[in-house]
């Protein structure tokens, strides 16, 4: 009785065995996904990084530009204001 319990054992470790393959399986894709998640968060860092260093720059250009404007008014305002005196 005893030698017929143990081979009743032999399909249940062929099912451990296959269990263990899918948990190797998946522990594996889980890693992958892992370091595919850390690849796309450090270039999504990169590019939030470029645009904001994009948008300070347009930022800066638009300054530059307003106060040329502004000076340039002021400029155009000083000329009506000194016509010669007939």
């Amino acid at each position: 009785m005893v030698t017929a319990g143990c081979t009743d054992l032999k399909p249940l470790e062929a099912r451990i065995d296959e269990l263990q393959s899918q948990v190797n399986k998946l522990q594996a894709d889980i890693a992958k996904s892992s370091s595919n998640a850390a690849a796309a968060n450090k270039a999504t860092a990169a590019s939030a990084s470029a645009a904001s260093g994009d948008a300070k720059q347009a930022l800066s250009i638009g300054e530059a530009n307003s106060a040329a404007i502004d000076k340039l008014n002021a400029k155009i305002d000083q000329m009506f204001r000194k016509r010669p005196a007939q």
